[in-house]
């Protein structure tokens, strides 16, 4: 189990205005999967380019992107996510006054990067991974949390899962573990606590961690507000084992 707190991550600068984080990747000890976390300064942008070893996905945590995907030109808010298939060209700008915020998931700790001039404008539908956050019905997965699926295999994902759970005050979430992959489990607001082992561990905004295949683990929300979490996995379908525990006794081994 990996803990990566906000303060022990490296800022870089990629791009002009564009500053970057990265809580999880193989410098961290992961082995599937990367995440990046950019802040982009109005006006400023991250360049077109492609990932050919890998399916790239992007969650605007605040502000107005003007992005392009696929050659497709879209608007992305707060809540919004595109999914840029490997080789797929990609960009996006900081089309407001303000801050903007993007997380960006990897199903792979080493993508590589090409850079690339923007096509023609595409015309028709836009593709079922541009995802705005008004087309993803939210569901209770247990009680006291809502659960947002924002990009799987029904959205043309190859290896990405990638979720949005927002938990009320005493939520937790069920006892489990992933036989074949790792989880990364991203804080974006409220207070959390993470539990493994019979380990307990505090998770404030941008703290991750990662459970290894294996490692059984849960979350719960420690505080008296709302909390939210991306949980990411670098696959479609993740197996799931519930374990019977619960967090006054102790967790099996």
């Amino acid at each position: 189990m990996t803990i990566l707190r906000l303060k022990d991550q490296k800022v870089t600068s990629p791009y002009p205005g564009v500053s970057q984080r990265n809580p999880a990747g193989a410098e961290t000890g992961a082995t599937q999967i990367r995440v990046f976390d950019a802040v982009i300064q109005p006006g400023a942008s991250i360049p077109y380019h492609a990932h050919r070893n890998t399916e790239a996905t992007y969650f605007v945590l605040d502000g107005d992107i003007s992005a392009v995907v696929n050659d497709h030109r879209v608007d992305l808010h707060s809540g919004d996510l595109v999914m840029a298939p490997p080789g797929a060209g990609h960009g996006f700008t900081n089309a407001g006054s303000g801050e903007a915020r993007i997380v960006t998931m990897f199903p792979h700790t080493n993508p590589d990067v090409s850079h690339l001039d923007p096509g023609e404008p595409a015309g028709g539908d836009l593709p079922p991974y541009i995802v705005p956050r008004a087309n993803v019905e939210a569901w209770t997965p247990w009680e006291r949390c809502t659960r947002y699926d924002m990009m799987n295999h029904e959205r043309g994902a190859l290896s990405t899962a990638f979720s949005q759970l927002d938990f009320e005050p005493g939520s937790m979430a069920p006892p489990h573990f992933h036989p074949e992959t790792e989880e990364a489990m991203y804080c974006i607001e409220g207070e959390f606590m993470a539990m493994y082992n019979g380990r307990e561990i505090p998770l404030r905004p941008g703290d991750m961690f990662v459970a290894e295949a294996g490692v059984r683990h849960t979350v719960f929300n420690a505080s008296e507000k709302l909390a939210i979490l991306l949980p990411l996995h670098p696959t479609v379908v993740p197996v799931r084992e519930l374990v019977d525990w619960s967090p006054i006794t102790p967790m099996p081994s």
